[in-house]
């Protein structure tokens, strides 16, 4: 591995396969895809339910609209990234993850009705620092935390502001085509550059494997949306059974543990 490999996600990652795990990387890559799109149809279904039955003026100037578009900008830019791994693309996707690391904050700053300014600033077209919003995502779990401990339950012990500059320093990389990433797709021997999709199985598994935590981080943000939008009931009924499928397959691709190995965790 190249010194210029240092810190960067998938740099080298398993770049001497055989035949027999090229097959097998193409067909769970396949697999967690068909996965990822079939899940992201829940939230879209019930997204748009909400829209066609509601009688709230979509143009208004309101909480619940900036929820609801926000939330459809998340499904929108989730349905993307998997179109494009889909498509064979691996370290152009990080730029789109950022996206949606970005909008997945932003929406639950917005659906926090302790951060009144940062609705308000959207909703008049004004810019929200992306600081910002890691700051309100911060305050609200710090709040739930509290609650946590006031009913007697043990508090999430991970610092959620510090772990999202993490994720968003390493997706970040590649908006600001750090050598690092950009060297992820040359091979300096044969002196050739990758420009589409990526011929290597193993990459493409690496990648469609790390998008599972950004996609389980839009169903939670969007769920948590369409539970203020929806009313009570809405979480036990809907939401808390797909979360818990979701998990079960991520703990299936130990995402997590690529995320640790990476160190975005």
């Amino acid at each position: 591995m190249s010194p210029a490999c240092s810190g960067v996600p998938f740099c080298g990652h398993g770049r001497q396969r055989s035949g027999h795990g090229e097959s097998r990387d193409s067909r769970v890559t396949q697999q967690t895809l068909s996965f990822y799109r079939q899940t992201l149809e829940w939230p879209s279904q019930h997204h748009q339910a909400w829209a066609s039955r509601t009688q709230h003026d979509l143009a208004d100037d309101e909480r619940h609209n900036a929820v609801w578009k926000l939330s459809g900008q998340a499904i929108a830019y989730a349905c993307a990234l998997v179109e494009l791994l889909d498509r064979g693309y691996t370290g152009q996707t990080l730029a789109l993850m950022r996206a949606v690391h970005e909008v997945d904050r932003l929406l639950v700053a917005v659906n926090d009705e302790n951060e009144e300014r940062i609705g308000r600033r959207w909703l008049a077209n004004q810019e929200v620092r992306q600081r910002d919003a890691r700051d309100a995502v911060q305050r609200y779990v710090s709040r739930i935390s509290e609650q946590m401990v006031a009913a007697g339950q043990e508090p999430p012990s991970q610092d959620v502001a510090e772990l999202s500059r993490q994720l968003y320093g390493g997706m970040s990389a590649a908006v600001h085509h750090q050598r690092s990433i950009v060297d992820e797709a040359i091979d300096h021997e044969s002196r050739t550059m990758i420009y589409g999709p990526d011929p290597r199985q193993s990459e493409r598994l690496a990648y469609t494997e790390f998008a599972g935590a950004l996609i389980q981080e839009v169903l939670i943000t969007v769920g948590d949306a369409l539970s203020f939008l929806w009313g009570p009931g809405f979480y036990q009924r809907d939401l808390a059974p797909m979360l818990r499928r979701f998990q079960e397959a991520l703990d299936a691709l130990d995402t997590h543990g690529l995320l640790r190995k990476l160190g975005f965790a």
